[in-house]
């Protein structure tokens, strides 16, 4: 298969990746789904706000494999308008990137709250020396930790799809400025999301520590995360459904607006997402 029938860039093809990406959404949000079973048992104001991410996470991911597996079914004729047909692809790949990159940072967000319930939960009554003590701390920061690995790592991938995105679709014009604008933004947010994490973990430590200290958890943004998510899963399937209905002349120009709208929903939206969820890991008010 040729580059220009595979709809590839820079040496990757999106229609390749596709089937096992779409594989890989559907196994997270199936192990959500056995988180959300494990939650219904918690009557605490954490496990509410943690039922509902998780709620969101599922659909995110559900819808996600479904836009994946479309992505599949492309077929790139040998002759013909190739490039409106891999414009569709890369419109219906960059929001798919996004929901998958918000859905499994609220995964790992979830779980954060979950590893820090239990130690809150448990410290007053079975920390009985320092290193009891140092196991749980670790243990309550562990899961922000992840949190910033997921969002470091899912921040990276939606940034090289958004690159590769623009890269395709002003393919002999420049767009150095859009993708240097992608570069730039990918910049800040993993230095917010490092300073956030290490913030809020640092604090959950010093009050854990603290006998004089009740450790109140404090939930911050994750409702906005929740939210946002929502918004994010609406706005990306109704974009990856229709984009097959995007008129031809639209895709080659191509247009602005289908431009941002893409961004938006592979890149700004899910971006939102992963620095709520940073906001909001385990710490105290």
């Amino acid at each position: 298969m040729n580059p220009d029938t595979a709809c590839s860039t820079d040496q990757w093809s999106l229609l390749t990746s596709a089937p096992s990406t779409s594989q890989l959404a559907g196994v997270l949000g199936g192990f959500l789904i056995t988180a959300i079973a494990l939650l219904f048992d918690r009557n605490t104001r954490e496990g509410v706000h943690t039922l509902a991410l998780f709620s969101c996470a599922v659909l995110v991911l559900m819808l996600d494999s479904f836009v994946f597996s479309l992505i599949t079914g492309t077929q790139v004729p040998e002759d013909g308008d190739r490039r409106a047909v891999c414009a569709v692809a890369w419109t219906q790949g960059i929001s798919a990137t996004g929901m998958l990159a918000a859905g499994t940072t609220a995964l790992f967000g979830g779980l954060a709250w979950m590893l820090a319930s239990h130690v809150v939960n448990k410290f007053p009554d079975q920390a009985d020396d320092d290193q009891d003590t140092r196991a749980y701390c670790f243990l309550a920061v562990l899961g922000s930790w992840l949190t910033f690995t997921a969002a470091l790592s899912m921040t990276l991938v939606m940034s090289e799809t958004a690159i590769d995105y623009l890269t395709f679709m002003y393919a002999g014009r420049s767009a150095s400025w859009a993708i240097g604008a992608v570069i730039g933004a990918t910049a800040v947010v993993v230095l917010v999301d490092l300073r956030l994490v290490a913030v809020r973990s640092l604090r959950l430590r010093r009050s854990l520590v603290n006998p004089a200290e009740s450790t109140q958890l404090a939930m911050r943004s994750i409702r906005l995360a929740t939210v946002s998510m929502l918004v994010l899963a609406i706005l990306a399937s109704a974009l990856a459904g229709s984009a097959s209905r995007i008129p031809d002349e639209w895709l080659a120009a191509p247009h602005v607006g289908v431009v941002i709208a893409s961004i938006i929903t592979g890149f700004v939206l899910p971006t939102i997402v992963s620095t709520a969820i940073c906001y909001s890991v385990p710490s105290t008010g």
